[in-house]
């Protein structure tokens, strides 16, 4: 079964992120480079004067042994930084997709 992973994180640890995600093996994605919002323990980035920072985000759809190990590998990030930074990964099945991974 195909899995999507969406990575949303701290563009100061972009450099970070990508290290991990190809480390693991994955080598398509698609990134959105600059999001704002909010998150619980991190508070706004907006990306403005009041409140400053920005996020970004990376995609993949990728097998499930592959998801499970990209999915460990964050976690151990997210462990070794905190939360100030913030990183968050999220899995979902994929039910339908044309073409190949």
């Amino acid at each position: 079964m195909l899995k999507m992973l969406i990575l949303v994180y701290n563009i100061s640890i972009q450099e970070e992120v990508l290290d991990i995600i190809e480390s693991q093996g994955v080598t398509c994605y698609t990134k959105w480079p600059r999001l704002v919002g909010r998150g619980l323990k991190t508070g706004p980035r907006l990306d403005n004067d009041v409140w400053p920072g920005a996020n970004a985000a990376i995609m993949t759809v990728t097998d499930a042994e592959h998801a499970e190990k990209l999915m460990q590998a964050i976690q151990k990030f997210r462990d070794d930084i905190g939360e100030h930074e913030g990183i968050k990964a999220f899995q979902l099945p994929v039910e339908k997709m044309t073409g190949e991974i």
